[in-house]
């Protein structure tokens, strides 16, 4: 989920309000309503809660429109804010789009409870995800812009790669922003991903720990001079043009200079393998990554299943010692106040691309470390566990004292905090130092300009799928200026498969919404945050039973009158799109189906893309073992079997779903003369970020739709 649609989900809880910790970063939540009656004055006031403490603001206006695909492009957010120590000041990172260029631009803001916001320099460099030293003195952040001379600090990666970036240290109180280590630098490009990059300050605020790689070239001479490049392992998806990463540490000087460290010196091992998430002990004495040393090894951008076990680091002599020895993943790691034990999250197995993870302690005060899980949800799994499976990453701050740690879980379509006392046992508890979670009144509002825009109403529906399971599933409706029971139906299954959708519609559940949609996302059997049974009840049967789930739930919402039975449509992206292709495959009940980035051969999937263990799971097998399952089960098998229009919409540089899927598809339908189009994106991965590609998708996707549904006496679906 890209940060503008973050936003969208924090600006949009309508009849639930929910606190969502996400991944990358922890926004104030808000609920939101929106109120239709015959009194047109009621109708022009707005109820959407920028802030859980706010209240409904009523503008003498006209009546609000529902989101508009231009919205793209007045996106304003306040990312990554920090509070100064006086209470009175807070700087912040502004994600705004730029108009002109039509790119989201990052820059550093301060606001002062005397006056407006300001930019912290002159004509608003890149700059984002700040962090405040100990002493309050500096930010830290990152930046892709170029040394004063404007020489280039990082060597480039691939547009549609992670963004290379180097970390720069500003003062706090005013003055020009001072390049870490300048041209002299030891180090490559600085790591922005949240698995591998953490940037942090050690206790004392002296020393800085960061994560980059070496920015070295991996071909040999001959291969640069004759311009051809030799295949080598990475982390796939986003890791293009990068190295293995590694753990440097920065010593500060007192006072920067041209340079703000006296020197930096890498503290992992010269191997192969890629360190991340570097923690500070409580004396600066040590640091713990987390790496996967083995031979085993692929992306951990959206796969976390591979053997990562965790490192102590002694910084006096850089001696290296394994602290884990689990089969699965143990990463996340999360020393104590008192450095004698950290916690982790960790897996028995190396097993799908996401997984129930459990809450591990590793106790570091004795001769050699020591391991045990507060509660096994793989072995143990009960209807009601007596706390439930935490969600990655730990939060940096989880200690809340030397024994309990706080975490955020999935429950359905929910996230909630929860609490353990990990010497008493794994019983959830009161949180007894849960932060605010309000953000600071002198943060500015997201996207203004946003504001005014009429919302659609979300509600949790469930219902009974073939077998008597229950299943759960978002619905977001229509305001009621826009449309009327029953809705044309629009089925938004989500990727993963062992993904979810969580309370709250995003940036384009409410374009889709505002179009008369009723949008229909299911968390089908495989989904996460339903326990480890459920997660596992689609492997060797993609297809099979989450097909069915989803179909149930449609025939939930026509019997309850919600939807209209002949103007059903589908539209998924990556195992979403397998499941849209799969879909038309199996039914003719749509009037119509995008598939993105879709899933279509899983023998493709294998060979070409960059996540093996997603098929080898799935399947239970490599394909030469289950070549008939893996045949049976790709939608391409079954193209000849769809009537439905089909449009296929592709990422040209996306490593985890190939593009060879959506081009093998689109043949057959054309072959077979069945409506459909194709559309590549250039210089985009597995995820479209660029907004001119999202506002192409969202005007594609509508017209694909528009073009297909019912017209005048049309009666025949």
């Amino acid at each position: 989920m890209s940060d503008f649609n973050r936003v969208f989900v924090s600006r949009s809880r309508t009849r639930q309000c929910s606190g969502l910790f996400q991944l990358q970063r922890s926004r104030t939540r808000a609920c939101s309503a929106t109120t239709q009656t015959a009194n047109c004055l009621i109708r022009q006031c707005l109820f959407w809660l920028a802030l859980v403490i706010a209240l409904p603001t009523c503008v003498a206006a006209k009546e609000p429109s529902p989101p508009q695909i231009e919205d793209l492009y007045a996106t304003d957010i306040a990312a990554d804010a920090i509070t100064l120590a006086d209470g009175r000041s807070a700087i912040y990172c502004r994600m705004r789009a730029d108009a002109a260029s039509r790119r989201v631009r990052q820059s550093l803001w301060r606001v002062d409870d005397s006056g407006p916001p300001r930019p912290l320099e002159a004509g608003e460099p890149d700059g984002f995800s700040p962090q405040l030293s100990p002493d309050g003195r500096w930010i830290v952040f990152h930046s892709t812009r170029p040394f004063a001379d404007g020489t280039p600090a990082v060597s480039p990666v691939p547009l549609y790669s992670d963004v290379a970036t180097d970390l720069w240290l500003l003062p706090v109180n005013g003055g020009p922003a001072v390049p870490l280590a300048g041209k002299s630098k030891p180090y490559g490009r600085v790591i922005t991903d949240k698995f591998y990059g953490r940037v942090s300050f050690s206790p004392d605020g002296r020393r800085l720990a960061f994560v980059a790689d070496e920015g070295l070239d991996p071909r040999s001479d001959d291969e640069r001079r004759n311009d051809v490049r030799v295949v080598r392992e990475d982390q796939g998806e986003g890791y293009e043009g990068y190295g293995p990463t590694h753990v440097w540490i920065a010593d500060l000087l007192p006072t920067p200079g041209d340079v703000a460290a006296a020197k930096v010196t890498r503290v992992t091992p010269t191997d192969n393998a890629w360190y991340g998430d570097p923690q500070w002990s409580p004396d600066g004495s040590f640091i713990v990554v987390h790496a996967n040393r083995t031979a085993d090894r692929e992306s951990v951008r959206f796969s976390v299943n591979r053997n990562f076990d965790l490192w102590k680091i002694n910084l006096a002599d850089q001696q290296i010692t394994q602290l884990t020895t689990g089969p699965g993943p143990d990463f996340s790691p999360r020393i104590a106040p008192d450095g004698k034990r950290l916690v982790c999250l960790s897996s028995p197995r190396r097993g799908p691309h996401m997984d129930v993870f459990n809450l591990l302690v590793v106790d570091l005060d004795g001769p050699q470390p020591r391991s045990r899980v507060v509660y096994d949800h793989h072995e143990q799994e009960v209807d009601a566990p007596p706390s439930l499976p935490p969600m990655q990453p730990l939060p940096d701050r989880c200690w809340r004292d030397a024994r309990k740690v706080a975490f955020s879980v999935a429950r359905g379509v929910r996230v909630e905090p929860q609490c353990v006392d990990i010497d008493a046992g794994p019983m959830a508890i009161a949180d007894p130092g849960a932060p605010p979670s309000v953000r600071s009144p002198l943060i500015p509002a997201d996207s203004p300009e946003l504001l005014t825009r009429l919302r659609a109403s979300d509600e949790i529906v469930t219902w009974k799928s073939f077998d008597g399971q229950s299943i759960e599933g978002m619905l977001t409706l229509p305001p009621a200026s826009i449309a009327a029971r029953p809705y044309k139906l629009l089925v938004w299954p989500h990727g993963g498969p062992h993904s979810r959708t969580s309370l709250g519609s995003t940036f384009e559940a409410q374009v889709f919404a505002g179009q008369g949609f009723a949008v229909f996302q299911p968390n089908f059997r495989g989904s996460g945050g339903y326990g480890r049974k459920f997660l596992d009840a689609d492997r060797n049967d993609y297809g099979g039973g989450d097909m069915r789930d989803i179909l149930a739930g449609i025939d939930h919402l026509i019997e309850q009158g919600i939807v209209d039975r002949r103007r059903q449509f589908v539209y998924g992206t990556s195992y979403g799109g397998f499941m849209t292709t799969w879909l038309v495959g199996h039914t003719n009940q749509f009037r119509a189906a995008v598939a993105q980035n879709p899933v279509t051969d899983l023998n493709v999937m294998w060979h070409l893309g960059d996540l093996q263990s997603w098929t080898e799971w799935g399947m239970g097998g490599l394909p030469w073992e289950v070549a008939e399952r893996m045949r049976e089960h790709s939608p391409l098998t079954h193209v000849t079997k769809v009537q439905t229009p089909t449009l296929l919409l592709h990422a040209l540089n996306d490593r985890r779903c190939p593009v060879a899927m959506s081009q093998m598809f689109h043949r057959a339908l054309l072959k077979r003369e069945v409506k459909t189009s194709l559309v590549l994106y250039p210089n985009e991965g597995h995820g479209i970020r660029q907004l001119p590609h999202r506002e192409d998708v969202l005007r594609r996707v509508l017209a694909w739709f528009a073009a297909h549904d019912i017209t005048s006496g049309d009666v025949s679906k």
